[in-house]
């Protein structure tokens, strides 16, 4: 048997008598400010009443978010008024009858989208989000990644969600594991789960060292045997005396094959002129990332492809691709030997 918790209120009522309310707080548990705002005497007698106390609170909250990001309310977002409805729930702020309706007034939304504000907020949890940008030493460059480390309560469709919203070419997602100390998953903000991605595992690393997590203290080389969706890899961190942050890791296996994709289709159905491909060398597939292969004549024409999107991600689609990789002899950099390019 369930235990219930009852209370009992005894209001007065002008020339009526009582009214005497029985009430279940395991089902009702804002039922008291409700009868308030029902019961209790207008502004106009009390001075200040339960209505205008909570359409000030809502009100408040607004003035300081639209404050805080230096808005005004006919600049927000759909994304700034679900951030808006959120707030307001956290604090108690739709316990009242109207409040839903004051709040759709004043973000200039239906109702019914307020609801379905709430009802979404309510599936989500807090979640810390990093942006790390990897392969550079100046801020704003080089390859940025996201990194959630706590993400052992998010499912796969909150995952794809949160990497949608970032919209970075990968994020990647620190979860618990039972073959390794620490398991990687990588998501791409179409939706798809990759088998493994360079720059992100390299934010991972570099943000499991800087928030000390899975055993790092101090200064130091810690090593790790991460599950990935292409195997345990061995991946390390080392930090310095001066505090600076060293990653490397163990890339998984390549396994380059031969395709039945001949240059001329890759050419048509990606928009390439065929003359710019080096057509003695085969197209090659790489299976655990799913990459595709092709060698350009120079890097000057590496330089001049431009590739068609629409009919990329078509092709793509139908041969199982994810990225379509072009490089060249030669590089940049003569210290180099190749240049590439990728299409993903």
């Amino acid at each position: 048997m369930i235990g219930r918790n009852f209370r009992c209120l005894v209001y007065p009522l002008q020339a009526a008598g009582y009214l005497r309310l029985r009430y279940d707080l395991t089902h009702f548990k804002n039922l008291q400010d409700q009868l308030n705002f029902l019961i209790q005497p207008t502004a106009e007698h009390s001075g200040h009443s339960t209505t205008e106390k909570w359409r000030e609170s809502i009100d408040n909250t607004i003035n300081d978010y639209l404050n805080r990001n230096k808005i005004n309310l006919q600049a927000v977002t759909t994304k700034q008024k679900r951030e808006i409805i959120s707030i307001l729930q956290d604090q108690g702020l739709f316990d009242f009858k109207e409040s839903s309706v004051y709040v759709a007034s004043k973000l200039q939304i239906a109702r019914a989208t307020v609801y379905n504000y709430l009802k979404t907020t309510a599936n989500f949890k807090k979640v810390h989000i990093h942006q790390v940008d990897a392969f550079t030493d100046k801020q704003f460059g080089g390859n940025p990644a996201g990194v959630v480390l706590d993400a052992d309560e998010l499912d796969e469709s909150m995952m794809r969600k949160i990497t949608r919203e970032l919209n970075l070419s990968e994020t990647a997602f620190i979860l618990p594991s039972e073959k390794g100390d620490f398991q990687i998953r990588y998501f791409t903000p179409t939706g798809h789960e990759i088998s493994f991605c360079g720059h992100s595992t390299v934010g991972s690393l570099y943000m499991i060292a800087k928030e000390k997590r899975f055993g790092i203290e101090k200064t130091g080389k810690y090593t790790f045997n991460v599950e990935t969706p292409c195997g345990i890899l061995k991946m390390e961190t080392v930090i310095d005396d001066n505090g600076e942050i060293k990653v490397a890791y163990e890339t998984p296996a390549i396994k380059l094959r031969k395709i039945e994709i001949t240059h001329e289709m890759v050419a048509k159905a990606v928009g390439l002129d065929l003359q710019s491909i080096d057509q003695s060398l085969p197209v090659m597939y790489e299976e655990t990332n799913k990459d595709l292969f092709i060698v350009t004549r120079s890097i000057e024409d590496l330089k001049n492809i431009e590739c068609d999107q629409k009919s990329l991600t078509a092709f793509s689609k139908q041969h199982n691709v994810v990225a379509l990789c072009l490089f060249s002899k030669g590089a940049l950099d003569r210290k180099n030997q190749f240049h590439m390019r990728c299409y993903a």
